[in-house]
C-alpha cells in the first residue's frame, strides 16, 4: 500500500532513487515539476468538467454500461472485480482520450489485465519487504521485473496516443487533457526549463489512470461486500433510493442532499476500508521539531492517517 499510495505504477517514492525516470507526473515528482503539473492538471481537468455537470453526465453513462454488464450475470454468482474498474478508468479515458472503450475491446482489455497485474504485485509480500529495504531490489530476483515491464508497455501505449493526437492537434479546439498538454508545451517550446515535456505527458497521463481506477474500484467492491454482509443496511439505502431517485431515471449529485442515509453509508464505507493508510509520502524542506521528534529535512515520511 505504501507503494500504491506514491504511485501505483511508478513503484513510488521508495524506489524512485533506483528508478530516477519515473520521478514524473503528480504523484511521485516534487518541488517545481509537482507544482507546476498539479496546477495545470488541476486546471485542466476543472474544463473538461471535473466538479460539474458534464462529467456527472459521463459518469451517469459509465454507470449504465457498468449495469448493463453486471445482468449478463443473469444473477448467478461472479466476480465484479474487472468489471469494477472498467467503470473508472473508462470515466478517465473520456477526459484524457476523448473516448470511452467498449469493455471487450482488446487495447482496453490489455490496459486494465497490466493494471490489475500491478496492484497485485505491489500489494505483495516482496514488494512490501522492498518498501523498507529498498537495496533489496538489485540483489534478487522478483516480480517487480514484471512490472517494470507492464510499466513499460503501458507508457509505451500512451505515447502512441499521444502521437496519435499529435498528428491531428488543433490549437484552437483542444478535445481532451493531452491536447491541453500538447499546447502548453508548444507555447513553452523556448524555455529550456520548461516541465511540460512528452515524457512528463506520459507520466502524468498514467498517474491520472493509477490515482483514479484503483481508489475508486476498490471502494466499490467494498461497498458491495458490506452491503451484502449487512442486508438490514442495504434495505434502507434502497429505501430511500426508491422514494428519492425512484427506478427510472439515473441518480445524479443534487440528490445527496436528500439521501442522507445513503450518504452516509458510502463515508462509512470508506472509513471502515481505510483505503490509503498512509496517505502520500511527504518530506520537511528544512529540519524541524515536532513533539520533541527531529525531522531531517528531505526525508520522506509516511503519515498513518488511520492512527
Amino acid at each position: 500500500l505504501a507503494a500504491k499510495c506514491c504511485s501505483a505504477f511508478f513503484l513510488g517514492c521508495e524506489f524512485s532513487q533506483f528508478l530516477p525516470p519515473f520521478l514524473l507526473g503528480i504523484i511521485s515528482s516534487s518541488g517545481k515539476r509537482w507544482k507546476e503539473t498539479r496546477r495545470f492538471s488541476l486546471t485542466t481537468l476543472r474544463n473538461f468538467g471535473m466538479g460539474k455537470r458534464s462529467i456527472e453526465d459521463r459518469v451517469q453513462e459509465e454507470a449504465r454500461c457498468l449495469v448493463e454488464e453486471l445482468r449478463k450475470s443473469n444473477a448467478s454468482p461472479c466476480d465484479p472485480t474487472f468489471i469494477l474498474g472498467c467503470a473508472p478508468c473508462n470515466v478517465i479515458c473520456s477526459v484524457v482520450f476523448q473516448k470511452r472503450f467498449d469493455y471487450k475491446d482488446e487495447n482496453f482489455l490489455t490496459l486494465m489485465k497490466r493494471f490489475n497485474e500491478n496492484f497485485r504485485i505491489l500489494t505483495s509480500p516482496w514488494i512490501q519487504v522492498c518498501n523498507n529495504f529498498p537495496l533489496l531490489i538489485d540483489c534478487f530476483p522478483g516480480t517487480h521485473n514484471k512490472l517494470l515491464k507492464n510499466v513499460a508497455l503501458t507508457k509505451s501505449y500512451i505515447r502512441e496516443k499521444v502521437k496519435e493526437h499529435q498528428a491531428s492537434l488543433d490549437v484552437n479546439n483542444p478535445r481532451d487533457f493531452i491536447d491541453c498538454f500538447l499546447i502548453k508545451m508548444e507555447r513553452e517550446k523556448d524555455n529550456q526549463e520548461s516541465e511540460f515535456t512528452i515524457e512528463n505527458l506520459v507520466g502524468t497521463v498514467a498517474d491520472l489512470f493509477v490515482a483514479g481506477t484503483e481508489t475508486t474500484s476498490t471502494t466499490l467492491r467494498y461497498g458491495l461486500l458490506l452491503l451484502l454482509k449487512h442486508p438490514e443496511v442495504t434495505a434502507k439505502v434502497q429505501e430511500e433510493i426508491d422514494h428519492v431517485i425512484g427506478r427510472h431515471r439515473s441518480p445524479c449529485m443534487q440528490d445527496r442532499s436528500h439521501m442522507p442515509y445513503t450518504d452516509a453509508v458510502i463515508h462509512e464505507i470508506q472509513r471502515y476500508i481505510d483505503l490509503v493508510p498512509t496517505g502520500v509520502p511527504h518530506a520537511v524542506t528544512t529540519d524541524i521539531k515536532f513533539r520533541n521528534y527531529l525531522i531531517p529535512k528531505s526525508f520522506d515520511n509516511k503519515i498513518m492517517l488511520a492512527a
